[in-house]
């Protein structure tokens, strides 16, 4: 049975953590329907009164659910959003295939493999002057000592989604030559020794992330947003946001705009960027090809980020979103122990919330995702 909307149109979301609970939630309150497809039941998108199935289905079998006949038949032309690197990576080579029976939202894979791997990400900054952080390509273990190599420093790889789901871990911090030997060996048991990176670490704290994020289509910005994700998990390093507020900063947009037009970038992108405690220069960090975790801030905002490329997408018309209003974001299950943390260090920021909050989990008209959240606690905090 087609679970679709009066009109037909659907979207079909990969994933089911907080990214997926939102692009649910978003179109599920303008009247677009929304099937979850994620690796476990665990989730909480699926939870949503916005959510009208779930399939759980394994990354090694996406591709060819997809694809197959009965999935086909009932979401026809519905459109795909990616939740992660690894739906990016699938739907962006298998995209001309899965454009004849969906919409999918990802861009070409010529395109979006320049910010799936960092070495292509950062030769493309330094081509088109958008500063980065001092950075070095080893071809092998002499080339660890170089003299040149800061420390600290740490160790990165070029391609994080196998890296992270292998180490749990997004770099290796390293304090001396000793430590940076030791992390490049460990790196070579999980990556190839291509995908090393060292990189200097930029000072500053949790006040100097930020995120410049766009819907950018035919070389034109139709909505755009910058952020201060001042709060992460684990504090140094972090895997996940747990409270952004809206900043005013424009280098990030002026320099996210330079990049995405370089690289011919069409569909939704964050891009993060480390204020350089030293000197206030933004250094390039990564760009996510797709939606991100705090998205949902948009609802607050007014900037309609999923609606627009929704609407895009389903071949109606669409029209730039000018402006956005003051508003954060807060996922209260991870940053209460965030908060904590940066209390015992010291850090003055460690309560700051800025009104209108946007809730991550909870909602007033969708209170269901927001005790599965609570249920699902322990087992998130072991697997992730």
């Amino acid at each position: 049975m087609k679970e679709s909307s009066p009109d037909g149109r659907g979207a079909i979301v990969l994933g089911g953590h907080v990214q997926a609970l939102g692009i649910v939630r978003i179109l599920g309150r303008r009247g677009i329907s929304s099937v979850v497809i994620d690796e476990t039941s665990r989730c909480i998108a699926r939870r949503s009164r916005y959510c009208r199935a779930f399939y759980r289905v394994s990354n090694d079998e996406l591709h060819g659910f997809l694809d197959s006949k009965t999935f086909m038949s009932d979401h026809e032309g519905w459109v795909i959003f990616p939740t992660n690197d690894f739906h990016v990576r699938m739907l962006s080579r298998n995209r001309d295939e899965l454009n004849r029976h969906y919409r999918v939202s990802t861009d070409s894979s010529e395109v979006t493999d320049i910010f799936y791997n960092k070495i292509n990400t950062y030769r493309l900054a330094d081509k088109t002057g958008i500063p980065i952080p001092l950075t070095f390509f080893p071809e092998g273990a002499d080339d660890l000592e170089d003299a040149a190599i800061p420390f600290p420093c740490i160790v990165k790889p070029a391609v994080m989604y196998d890296f992270y789901r292998k180490t749990g871990k997004k770099v290796f911090f390293c304090n001396n030559r000793d430590e940076l030997r030791a992390a490049y060996d460990r790196a070579l048991k999980v990556i190839p020794a291509a995908e090393i990176i060292i990189q200097e670490v930029i000072p500053g704290d949790g006040r100097d992330q930020f995120s410049a994020c766009f819907l950018y289509l035919g070389g034109r910005k139709y909505t755009t947003l910058t952020v201060c994700r001042m709060r992460q998990h684990p504090v140094d390093f972090g895997n996940a946001t747990t409270y952004a507020e809206v900043a005013d900063s424009p280098e990030p947009e002026q320099y996210g705009e330079r990049l995405l037009q370089a690289a011919g970038y069409n569909g939704l992108c964050e891009v993060e960027f480390k204020r350089d405690a030293r000197d206030g220069t933004f250094r390039l960090l990564e760009v996510n090809p797709r939606t991100w975790k705090w998205h949902i801030i948009a609802e607050k905002t007014g900037t309609p980020f999923i609606p627009l490329l929704f609407d895009h997408l389903a071949g109606l018309p669409v029209v730039p979103a000018e402006g956005y209003s003051k508003a954060s974001f807060c996922h209260a299950a991870t940053d209460i122990p965030v908060r904590l943390a940066l209390l015992f260090r010291g850090a003055g920021y460690w309560n700051r919330r800025v009104r209108p909050v946007q809730d991550a989990v909870w909602a007033p008209d969708d209170p269901a995702p927001w005790f599965f959240e609570k249920l699902y606690l322990p087992d998130f905090i072991i697997n992730r």
